[in-house]
């Protein structure tokens, strides 16, 4: 599905039949965005023809819009450059989707013109194009308030989820020092899964960026660099908190870990507490549980022995549990 708008005589246009853009292109638009949004996985014939015949891409450029680039990329030809940059959808009902929530953009970049290439519907786009339409002396002002509005709108996602992270880390603080769980646990792991796969997007992704902070760069404007090192630096930013978050992660795991010795260290200091008090009272009663004749039972007789062997066990009890309790063991 394509869909285009373009500024011509001052007003912005829609064009959304395929057949029509050549035409357009012949008209030399002030700006020109298209964006394709691929169905099934492959381009139709008109789609194809478009971007093989009319802009003359390379064929490699196209292949790797259909094939996922799991790495941001950027490419300079001799006519335009692609790039290929990820984001995250701006809703997500369960963190453990967070994986399914990252979305690709391939985009070429001419002179006067942008193709953006997505297989999935990106709101960011949508939101955009939209507001081109009302105002597009704001929105389609220049090919690089184009770029700077859609790189912008990416690194907003990331900058909420970032919030959002930072606030999650927090209630796992409270619940790592108050009652750590297995549940607790999970929550580490999804976080610390999270920021390794956010790391792997965004590191790559600064590279990226800092293509659009030269000055040799055909497409930017010295004027328009100090936007475009903004958004580097922030992405460089963003790096930077990933990397103290995973840190964060890391001692939440020790404290865990540290936590759950701790409490396994006073069931065994209480269980041995409580077999050491009644050892006294088992070895007695052991002894005097053999089927032998004992000389108590002569000496004293059935009755008064049952009562040496029962004063016998509280004394060796009581003893022992004094002597803990001045060594102050508990």
């Amino acid at each position: 599905m394509i869909k285009s708008i373009y500024i011509l005589n001052n007003e912005s246009i829609v064009e959304t039949k395929t057949e029509n853009i050549p035409k357009i292109i012949e008209q030399k638009p002030k700006l020109l965005w298209i964006d394709i949004k691929i169905e099934n996985n492959e381009f139709d014939n008109e789609e194809l023809s478009l971007l093989t015949e009319t802009f003359k891409f390379h064929e490699l450029s196209i292949e790797d819009c259909l094939i996922p680039q799991y790495h941001s990329k950027i490419e300079e030809f001799e006519n335009y450059v692609f790039i290929a940059i990820h984001g995250i959808k701006s809703k997500i009902a369960d963190l453990s989707e967070f994986e399914n929530s990252i979305y690709e953009i391939d985009m070429f970049i001419l002179k006067d013109c942008v193709v953006t290439v997505h297989t999935d519907d990106i709101l960011i786009l949508e939101s955009i194009f939209e507001k081109a339409k009302i105002k597009p002396q704001v929105e389609l002002k220049n090919i690089e308030n184009l770029l700077y509005n859609i790189f912008s709108k990416v690194l907003d996602n990331y900058e909420f989820y970032i919030d959002k992270m930072n606030d999650k880390i927090d209630q796992i603080e409270d619940k790592v020092l108050e009652n750590p769980s297995n549940e607790i646990m999970s929550e580490i792991f999804l976080l610390k899964k999270i920021f390794l796969t956010m790391r792997k997007i965004i590191e790559p992704q600064k590279n990226v960026y800092s293509y659009f902070t030269r000055e040799v760069s055909p497409f930017i404007s010295k004027k328009s660099i100090a936007y475009f090192r903004d958004i580097f630096y922030q992405y460089d930013r963003l790096s930077q908190t990933i990397l103290s978050f995973n840190q964060i992660i890391s001692s939440f795991l020790e404290v865990y870990v540290s936590r759950l010795e701790v409490q396994l260290n006073q069931i065994i200091k209480f269980l041995t507490i409580i077999a050491t008090i009644f050892m006294p009272a088992v070895l007695i009663t052991s002894y005097y549980g053999m089927n032998v004749a004992f000389p108590e039972h002569t000496i004293l007789g059935s009755k008064y022995a049952w009562y040496f062997v029962f004063f016998l066990i509280i004394a060796s009890t009581l003893a022992v549990y004094f002597y803990i309790k001045r060594k102050k063991w508990f």
